[in-house]
């Protein structure tokens, strides 16, 4: 329960900041939910007419994915990874925060583009994405995390502008447990 709270909460920041640097693509999720919502509340039946939306989701999670450095997998038999001799029994360290910034991955890497995770267009390479984990260990609650973010953020962006004050700085992310700004990360609400 803690951890898919942590986990959650720390995506919505994320995802906030990036809204709050991209207002075009905060206005364009707006317009969105204003088009599909036409006012009342979302429910879960709504996250398909969302794409624009939850493609900013996303793409936030590939920048500042929650749990950065983590993951970690015992190796059951000798491998070579690259030019690297690889003992049976070694620890290797699975790392999204590098994986999900890979130009071979993802053109223009370190660039805000939801437009990477719309319908239409291609997806990335398997293990590519994985802000939860991959394989026989995803995280099962997933689905559940994606439902609780994607409601949240409709319900914030129907209510508010999310806006960068005049004297904000760049934030850096700091590897925790959870991939947290290393300051207080502070931002505007702009009733609509």
């Amino acid at each position: 329960f803690q951890a898919g709270h942590e986990t959650t909460s720390t995506a919505l920041l994320w995802w906030s900041r990036l809204m709050a640097e991209h207002p075009a693509a905060a206005q364009r999720a707006s317009d969105e939910l204003h088009q599909v919502l036409a006012g009342r509340e979302p429910t879960p039946d709504d996250l398909p007419a969302l794409p624009w939306l939850g493609a900013t989701l996303k793409e936030a999670m590939r920048l500042y994915p929650p749990v950065a450095a983590m993951m970690s997998r015992r190796t059951t038999q000798d491998i070579r990874l690259g030019g690297w001799h690889v003992p049976r029994g070694s620890v290797l360290r699975i790392t999204p925060w590098l994986l999900q910034r890979d130009a071979r991955w993802f053109s223009a890497p370190e660039a805000f583009r939801p437009e990477r995770f719309m319908p239409d267009a291609p997806p990335p390479p398997r293990s590519a994405w994985l802000p939860f984990g991959v394989g026989p260990r995803v995280c099962i609650g997933q689905h559940f995390a994606t439902l609780e973010m994607t409601l949240v953020a409709a319900m914030l962006l129907q209510r508010f502008a999310l806006v960068l004050p005049a004297d904000a700085g760049p934030v850096v992310p700091v590897m925790n447990v959870t991939l947290r700004p290393r300051d207080p990360v502070a931002l505007l609400l702009q009733r609509r």
